[in-house]
């Protein structure tokens, strides 16, 4: 398996570091693929609003893991995939799309719209002889407020991704997003007029997406007169929670005090906007974590445990075989 580990906030230099890596070339802001890592290509997009991009499509003749590491500016990563498998027999048969932040994991999928936070960890798997065709922008909190504006809507959506964007937002593509993207990753025009039908796209795109967010908050009753100090508290105790599995996480009343919430205030807050107690949201993604850790094939069972807390290593098992359906060394063993 091949593996890419970057964390650059500018796509045309993550383009020439995919380049170093693959020992090939640019050319008009293009990478191709040397024949030995597969077919097609990686193509950085400048916007004239300031949206850095990259349109890519391309097929693998191996196994190989980009990881985005953590860093402490916040940028936004926003991605549009669709990953075709060979035993799918065409595009629209079963896919191996893995993009997985960490602490949270994405299940499985044919395509997917993933908006990922640069301050988690994730992965985007690619299994060999796999076909990708996406576009992956990435843009400061800067450039998101100035794009959605200072409308009641755009203050919405902002709190929204305040709250639920600790690591990841992810909805399957419809097929709207795979038009969209289709006309972005193979536009049918005259050269001539081919970056203005992309950068109308990529608008559209974007569009979409926050639009399709603002949706679901007015469908889950979200309560946008959080203010900015309860924001900053629930994302305290989140970050308490996740921050270290290795040892036991704080009490209610010890989660409480740190918060300046009542117990019951915080239990209730935090269950509505991450969607689970905290407990089983603590157990939820200390489960996650494990698995991204042994799907990064660097670490054994045992290191694996003993980093989110468990000192039996059979407790560790039956914990992950219940949030996952198999064994910890399925992950080892299998790939």
């Amino acid at each position: 398996m091949l593996k890419l580990e970057y964390d650059h906030t500018n796509y045309e230099e993550l383009l020439q570091f995919f380049a170093k890596t693959f020992k090939h070339k640019l050319k008009d802001n293009t990478l191709t693929l040397p024949p030995e890592i597969g077919t097609g290509y990686f193509k950085y997009i400048q916007l004239s609003n300031g949206l850095q991009g990259l349109i890519s499509d391309y097929t693998v003749h191996k196994d190989i893991t980009f990881q985005r590491t953590k860093i402490k500016d916040d940028y936004f990563s926003l991605r549009f995939d669709e990953v075709y498998t060979p035993d799918s027999g065409d595009e629209n048969g079963t896919t191996a799309l893995s993009s997985m932040p960490v602490p949270t994991i994405i299940n499985p999928a044919k395509s997917a719209v993933f908006l990922g936070s640069t301050r988690f960890d994730w992965l985007f798997i690619t299994p060999e002889n796999s076909r990708v065709k996406g576009v992956d922008f990435i843009f400061s909190k800067e450039w998101m407020s100035n794009f959605i504006g200072m409308e009641s809507v755009g203050g919405m959506i902002k709190k929204y991704l305040s709250l639920k964007m600790s690591a990841f937002n992810y909805e399957p593509m419809d097929v709207e997003y795979k038009r969209i993207l289709s006309e972005i990753v193979t536009p049918d025009v005259d050269p001539s007029y081919e970056r203005l039908v992309v950068q109308n796209r990529v608008m559209l795109l974007l569009e979409r997406f926050f639009t399709r967010i603002n949706d679901k908050m007015s469908d889950m009753h979200f309560d946008v007169k959080v203010s900015n100090e309860d924001i900053a508290r629930l994302k305290k105790i989140e970050g308490e929670l996740v921050k270290d599995f290795s040892v036991e996480p704080l009490g209610i009343a010890k989660l409480a005090r740190l918060a300046a919430m009542s117990p019951s205030k915080l239990k209730n807050s935090f269950k509505e906007i991450y969607g689970l107690p905290i407990y089983q949201y603590y157990q939820k993604q200390r489960m996650n974590k494990a698995k991204a850790m042994l799907l990064s094939q660097k670490y054994t069972v045992r290191d694996v445990g003993i980093e989110v807390g468990f000192s039996n290593l059979s407790n560790f098992a039956k914990a992950f075989k219940k949030s996952f359906d198999q064994l910890p060394s399925d992950l080892l063993y299998n790939r």
